[in-house]
């Protein structure tokens, strides 16, 4: 038969199996988080590149000029090199461009900006959104691995030539206008002046 503990010694082992089951459970958090630790150094080793679009206005009106400024920002803790920035925008028959849309940089150190714009013409009326750009990097200048980070969309609205009914403009019209019956008048004189001015035959 077996023997039935006393209760001094039941209680003795329930407080060890308690004590043991929380030094377990502690063991096993600080290597959860030792992990956690060693997973985050890793990662903070790497730079992390972030890029944004932004306009001076988001409405213009056909053959206007708009800003474009690109801002890019290093945001980790470890230098990027290479690094390049494209930005491709519509169709040439949409925007016309004055500026550079694609720069280099050697390496942009963490927490660094570097800031440049550049001008678009709208040539087309309707609504666009301005493609994203982008921008490659490496995590060193010998490791050939590249990253590629892209900025947002820009909504950009064209719109017509509103039509000036202005009154300079009539007043320009009018005179047009005048100029115009007074040039026919004076040619219409020429051609039926010379019929009265000739002498009848004898």
């Amino acid at each position: 038969m077996w023997a039935v503990p006393k209760r001094s010694q039941l209680g003795r082992m329930i407080i060890v199996s308690f004590v043991f089951t929380l030094l377990c459970f502690n063991y096993m958090s600080v290597q959860v988080k030792a992990s956690s630790s060693r997973t985050t150094n890793i990662s903070e080793l790497y730079p992390s590149i972030f890029v944004t679009k932004s306009v001076d206005t988001s409405e213009i009106t056909l053959n206007d000029s708009f800003v474009v400024t690109i801002t890019i920002t290093n945001i980790g803790n470890s230098t990027a090199f290479n690094v390049t920035f494209i930005d491709s925008l519509n169709a040439p028959w949409v925007f016309n461009v004055t500026g550079l849309t694609k720069i280099s940089y050697s390496w942009i150190e963490p927490n660094q900006t570097r800031r440049f714009s550049y001008i678009v013409t709208a040539l087309t009326v309707g609504k666009y959104q301005l493609h994203s750009a982008q921008v490659y990097y490496r995590i060193s200048e010998i490791i050939d691995t590249e990253f590629l980070s892209f900025s947002n969309t820009v909504d950009i609205v064209v719109n017509k030539v509103d039509e000036d009914l202005s009154f300079a403009n009539f007043n320009s019209a009018v005179t047009f206008l005048l100029i115009l019956f007074i040039l026919n008048a004076i040619l219409s004189l020429r051609i039926v002046a010379p019929k009265f001015n000739r002498k009848k035959p004898e």
